[in-house]
């Protein structure tokens, strides 16, 4: 299992949803930034900085501010389109601000 990292965590949106980013490689790193709109965090030689830093660091609170602009469907979409893994890994329940997980289709 890899660690968390700016790259590969959760991010709160804008909903209340956790967004799951999950950055594998540079070029994915790049599209994030890109996406989000700061290419400039995705300098020559940042994918080792961002793969290695603290999640809970300088970096992943700046994303953490940018995600909690925008819905997690809006996001989705919007890394989608760049290439960026991603997922929504849990919606707020009904009546409250706690997220859970999705359901499973049935």
């Amino acid at each position: 299992m890899k660690k968390a990292s700016p790259a590969r965590r959760l991010y709160r949106c804008a909903d209340g949803a956790m967004l799951a980013v999950a950055c594998e490689n540079e070029a994915q790193w790049k599209a994030l930034a890109k996406c989000v709109g700061r290419p400039e965090l995705a300098y020559t030689g940042d994918w080792a900085a961002a793969s290695a830093s603290p999640y809970n660091g300088r970096l992943g609170r700046v994303l953490e501010s940018l995600f909690t602009e925008d819905p997690s469907d809006l996001w989705l979409r919007r890394l989608e389109a760049g290439g960026v893994p991603a997922r929504v890994a849990a919606r707020p329940r009904r009546g409250g601000s706690q997220a859970h997980p999705p359901s499973k289709p049935r």
